[in-house]
């Protein structure tokens, strides 16, 4: 009988072991959930709680997302085709003789055609000099070089050259030296993975005068979305902000997170709505703002998730939020929407009032109360979005850089990472060819010198 009881108690202890390395294992894949799943993680981003998608008991294939999402088009969008292009010239396809019997064929039955479209061979480099003959004024005495649109002012390499050096890094996400690879493989052009920085520096410092212009279109917006993240210069903490509206975007790669930032880009006088999320730089920098609904919904639905006093506090945000995009779907009156705000305001205070105990939910009454006077800027001003989805999203191709590239190396690194992006950006908002702007900005001439690519944006005014 003892030895039965030893061996008993033998094997409960190694099921409090199995037990106890099992919560420890729980205990890390919460933290690493954690990581990826908080109120601060945009629904694109959160992993599915199931391993299968919606639909994957109807639909067994390779291609089921595991996101929580099902693959191709919506249900209601029209199909996309690819357009068929003209041919360029025809060539007749003809046969002598049967391959089975070897019997002469008299002539075609018919004619099967088929459209290929192909891609020149590489072509090598055109190398040009210019003699850019030079002239002295004899009323004046003003020594003048003339000017070619294809001559840049400094460097070796033409405007396509230094084009395609930003797209690829920028569009392609490639690393310098296999810029420096594809330049060699493709047009037999050497050139070194510093050359091809070099070339990406001078498309930043070409430019940087529709840089400035962007940033004077942003200061006169009514509307304008914020936000920041992230990034390390020289391996120390940096932040690169946006600033985005309908027709324009613009990055700011800078060593502060502060109100300081939205003041330098957008002046001390910025008269326009700033739409954010609840960090403390905004409502230090303007009164005019709106917060962010998607942000407060998410902190709420993760607070009903850790405290049942939660739940009717997320649900009455939530039905909150639909009555008023249901409502402002009709043509209000500014008077009208003048009282739905107020009525709106009302419903908030009456969350604040509530009696909660410490823990999540009572951390997501005080936001509901410290931006009281922000959540419902969108009601009164129809221009004004509720969310700030349009920042978010500027933000995602800077975050994909910064996975790929770690750091930015110095001040110049930042010049360019800003000013590129921001033009890149830019232009294809406003349906414009990325490939035929920077080839325009280089033949411009407007290369502002190494003296001036820093990353500082003059103040307004």
């Amino acid at each position: 009988m003892e030895e039965r009881i030893d061996e008993l108690e033998e094997k409960l202890e190694q099921k409090d072991e199995r037990i106890e390395e099992q919560q420890e294992r729980i205990e890390e894949l919460e933290t690493r959930l954690r990581k990826y799943e908080n109120p601060h993680t945009p629904p694109s981003k959160r992993r599915s709680g199931t391993d299968e998608s919606p639909t994957s008991q109807d639909d067994e294939g390779d291609d089921v997302r595991t996101d929580g999402g099902t693959p191709g088009r919506k249900d209601g969008h029209d199909p996309e085709w690819r357009s068929t292009a003209d041919p360029d010239e025809e060539v007749e396809v003809t046969c002598d003789c049967c391959p089975e019997c070897g019997q002469h064929f008299d002539e075609s039955v018919g004619v099967s055609p088929r459209l290929v479209e192909e891609i020149p061979d590489p072509q090598p480099p055109e190398v040009t000099q210019y003699n850019r003959h030079c002239y002295q004024c004899d009323s004046c005495g003003t020594e003048t070089v003339a000017t070619h649109p294809d001559c840049p002012d400094e460097g070796q390499f033409g405007v396509n050259v230094i084009a395609q050096s930003a797209l690829s890094r920028y569009d392609y996400r490639l690393p310098y030296r296999k810029i420096a690879d594809r330049f060699e493989q493709l047009h037999e052009l050497e050139l070194s993975g510093a050359a091809a920085w070099h070339a990406t520096e001078r498309a930043a410092r070409a430019g940087r005068c529709e840089y400035e212009q962007i940033r004077r279109q942003i200061q006169q917006a009514d509307v304008v979305h914020i936000d920041e993240t992230g990034v390390k210069r020289d391996g120390e903490q940096a932040w690169i902000w946006t600033f985005t509206t309908e027709n324009h975007t613009l990055y700011a790669v800078r060593e502060s997170r502060g109100s300081d930032v939205p003041a330098e880009v957008l002046g001390e006088d910025f008269a326009g709505t700033v739409i954010c999320d609840g960090w403390t730089a905004y409502p230090a920098f303007s009164d005019n703002l709106q917060r962010c609904w998607a942000h407060i919904l998410r902190e709420a639905e993760d607070a009903a998730e850790k405290q049942p006093e939660g739940k009717p506090i997320y649900d009455s945000l939530k039905q909150l939020y639909v009555a008023l995009q249901t409502r402002l779907e009709s043509d209000l009156t500014l008077r009208e929407r003048a009282e739905l705000q107020r009525v709106a305001r009302r419903e908030l205070e009456s969350l604040i009032e509530r009696s909660v105990p410490d823990g999540p939910v009572a951390t997501l009454i005080r936001k509901i109360e410290g931006g009281l006077d922000h959540w419902l800027t969108f009601v009164g001003e129809p221009a004004v979005s509720p969310t700030n989805n349009a920042a978010e999203n500027a933000l995602r191709e800077p975050v994909v850089l910064r996975k790929l590239i770690g750091t930015l190396r110095n001040d110049r690194g930042m010049f360019v990472h800003e000013t590129v992006l921001s033009l890149l950006a830019t232009w294809r908002q406003q349906g414009r060819n990325p490939y035929d702007e920077l080839k325009r900005v280089s033949r411009n001439n407007e290369m502002i010198s190494r003296d001036q690519a820093v990353p500082a944006v003059e103040s307004s005014g």
